[in-house]
């Protein structure tokens, strides 16, 4: 019993939690900060230096995964308008290969946005499974508001979680639904987590009564059918941008609190009851929505000796 705890007790401490995340409106390009501890996040070397930065549009909610393939996937939104994301592959987190932009919604002729894309792999199908939120004009009309958030052509914004599948980043299976929780919604994660799916996200709710709040939805399979679980997560603030992170001792959600101009987080057991961490999270200044993950200690010290910082 003693050795086993032993073991587990050497195994958390070999590893740090590592976050992407972009800074102002993603021109400068997708970041990386690390935390002992999960509360206090820093920038990975002591200047904010991008990983990667995009010569074509912009470089926003950066996600990273790392595959069967031993290589790093990332994906992120690449314009405020339009039907297309962004993704590339690394095998160091630092060296990235030419983006590639995948015309996610292109199949969608009247699709306002693609936003804040996301990537998880399935084991059983040995294929990776691409998501994120966009709004459609025309459907989902018992949803769409003109008193609620608005498109650049003065359109109703009222987002649903859509998604796609591929085995090699070349060919891409047409894009469905993935969920209608019956709300405008952005910004899903997913996670894993006692053989369950968690899908976390955010209420997009502005009119008539603003919602802007985090909720999370549960199914056995990865892209659903999903129930909801619990609505709102979150406390009486704004917040957006989930990131969910396996602590070893329940779940920890991440969030920008971006009307308060800092970070939040909750945490669960049961995925029912949540507490609220107040401020005890400190993230990068002007840091945004990115994904945090749990990574051995070697990697960190690897990137930041190939950034030119001493581990």
């Amino acid at each position: 019993m003693f050795l086993s705890l032993l073991a587990a007790a050497v195994m958390a401490d070999d590893q740090v939690y590592l976050a992407t995340y972009f800074l102002g409106n993603g021109e400068s390009g997708a970041m990386l900060a690390v935390s002992e501890d999960g509360y206090k996040f820093e920038p990975i070397v002591s200047l904010q230096k991008a990983i990667m930065v995009t010569k074509d549009g912009l470089m926003r909610d950066p996600c990273i995964l790392y595959g069967p393939d031993k290589q790093w996937h990332m994906v992120w939104t690449t314009a405020w308008w339009g039907s297309k994301l962004a993704l590339s592959h690394s095998k160091d987190l630092v060296h990235w290969a030419e983006p590639t932009y995948v015309d996610a919604m292109g199949a969608f002729p009247d699709t306002s946005n693609t936003w804040a894309p996301e990537i998880t792999y399935d084991a059983a199908e040995k294929r990776y499974t691409i998501f994120w939120s966009s709004t459609v004009q025309g459907k989902f009309l018992e949803t769409a508001r003109q008193d609620g958030d608005l498109d650049d052509k003065k359109r109703p914004l009222n987002n649903r979680f859509y998604y796609t599948t591929t085995k090699d980043f070349k060919t891409f299976a047409p894009t469905q639904l993935l969920w209608d929780p019956g709300f405008n919604c952005i910004d899903a994660t997913l996670l894993r987590y006692k053989n369950t799916w968690y899908l976390f996200g955010k209420d997009e709710t502005k009119a008539p009564k603003a919602a802007k709040w985090l909720f999370v939805a549960s199914a056995e399979k990865m892209r659903g059918p999903f129930k909801m679980v619990a609505n709102p997560i979150t406390g009486k603030y704004w917040c957006e941008g989930p990131t969910a992170v396996d602590t070893g001792h329940g779940v920890r959600v991440y969030f920008d609190r971006y009307m308060d101009g800092h970070w939040g987080a909750v945490e669960s057991t049961d995925m029912k009851t949540w507490t609220d961490l107040g401020n005890k999270i400190e993230f990068v200044p002007g840091g945004r929505h990115g994904t945090i993950l749990r990574v051995k200690r070697s990697l960190v010290d690897g990137i930041r000796k190939a950034l030119g910082a001493n581990p």
